[in-house]
């Protein structure tokens, strides 16, 4: 497997070149208006090596009613990766498990929420940001950390945000979704406005950090990946 110090140059300069391209394909706007959206999903991925030297990533999907946020889907997928973990470059190696995954859903969501940067990223093209362009579809990213941007922290009270730059250019907020809980950081992936990626996330928030379809995507993604762990359930 790759090592970070090891990856290429070229290589990195063939991700960065496709990143430039992908970005101008992205659609700002927004597909559909908040009112017409029947169906929300949160994307989350992790990683294991148990089984072989080789990693192994998991990824699920769980689908949500809005704006019920009752759950009526969740698909899991599981599959080797060889590609490394590389700052600014996670689409390559979480979007091939969270295709398949994508590939396996009956019920077709309006807006995916998926854990990871939209065009909060160098060249707009955080994961969510990649996914909605090669899909097609209306995607949020749901960022834990910083990855860029320059902000004022909120306030330490619920809802409050501040808008992030990056090179005096508008590309996200950073949300407090509850009181003494750390910010997150919200970004348009494709297909909807700066404003309704807020204005949808906020939406979704039922007194967590985390909004709903992301915070259940990751909570069962957890509970899947033990049972992986233990053989209790297919791993293919």
């Amino acid at each position: 497997m790759y090592k970070y110090a090891n990856v290429p140059k070229e290589l990195i300069k063939k991700l960065e070149k496709e990143q430039i391209g992908l970005s101008k394909k992205l659609n700002l706007t927004d597909k559909k208006k908040i009112d017409e959206i029947k169906y929300i999903a949160g994307v989350d991925t992790t990683f294991t090596d148990i089984w072989n030297k080789q990693t192994t990533a998991i990824s699920s999907i769980v689908v949500l009613e809005f704006p019920s946020l009752k759950e009526v889907e969740t698909v899991y997928t599981v599959k080797e990766i060889d590609f490394p973990y590389i700052p600014t470059f996670l689409a390559y190696r979480e979007l091939p498990v969270i295709l398949e995954a994508y590939e396996k859903l009956t019920i077709k969501p309006d807006v995916f929420f998926i854990d990871g940067m939209g065009i909060l990223h160098p060249r707009k093209m955080g994961i969510a940001s990649h996914f909605g362009v090669i899909t097609g579809e209306i995607s949020i990213g749901v960022g834990k950390s910083k990855l860029i941007g320059d902000f004022q922290e909120p306030d330490n009270k619920p809802l409050s945000s501040n808008p992030i730059y990056v090179d005096g250019e508008l590309r996200g907020y950073i949300l407090r979704s509850k009181k003494n809980a750390n910010p997150i950081f919200i970004s348009p992936g494709n297909n909807i406005s700066l404003e309704s990626a807020l204005k949808l996330t906020i939406s979704t928030l039922k007194g967590y950090k985390l909004p709903e379809p992301t915070r259940l995507a990751h909570n069962k993604l957890q509970t899947y990946r033990k049972r992986y762990i233990g053989g209790k359930v297919d791993k293919h």
